[in-house]
């Protein structure tokens, strides 16, 4: 598998670049927004994804092993392929597109061509508990409410959202990620 690639840039296209590396062209897929920066005859270095089917064999780059992850985390998600996840990253930041998937914002990723309602509910639904565990995982050590908080402030949402769903938080709650899912429940939509 290839999982990083560093070469120049001998070819610029709509939706990709061919990278020449000890004598091979590889067509490399990129972000809109990645796409954006580079030039013909640049150096340029990615953390690839290597997709393989029987009829090609595509490779998606990425310019942070965090933009990879974020990927692999969108295409776990049954009906988002490669393609439609490259362009779900094409639509803002990482930032954003974890606070749209916190809120449940499906219009938000519905602006994808091929990602419908019910593609862009279920990528809620799937990726909201990813990053509720994620979140919880990097959230200091403090009070529980305070926790709280912060989860979800990270996760896009205003201050008084957050004090307003930490209200509805049944004292009996466990872990912090399941004091998250609560919380998460009792937010307004």
């Amino acid at each position: 598998m290839i999982a990083y690639i560093k070469g120049q840039i001998i070819q610029l296209g709509q939706k990709s670049i061919t990278v020449f590396v000890g004598g091979l062209g590889y067509e490399v897929f990129l972000t809109p927004k990645g796409l954006a920066t580079l030039k013909v005859n640049q150096e340029a270095c990615f953390f690839v994804y290597s997709h393989i089917k029987e009829d090609a064999h595509d490779l998606y780059g990425f310019t942070s092993d965090q933009e990879l992850d974020f990927f692999k985390k969108l295409i776990s998600v049954s009906g988002v392929g490669p393609k439609s996840a490259l362009n779900i990253l094409g639509l803002g930041e990482a930032a954003e597109l974890k606070r749209a998937i916190g809120q449940g914002d499906t219009i938000f990723l519905q602006q994808v061509s091929g990602i419908g309602k019910k593609t862009a509910e279920r990528l809620v639904v799937e990726l909201r508990e990813k990053f509720i565990d994620e979140i919880s995982g990097q959230i200091s050590v403090g009070g529980g409410d305070q926790q709280v908080r912060e989860a979800l402030i990270s996760l896009g949402y205003k201050d008084k959202e957050a004090a307003e769903a930490i209200k509805h938080i049944s004292t009996s709650s466990g872990d912090l990620a399941s004091r998250i899912k609560e919380a998460l429940r009792a937010v307004p939509k």
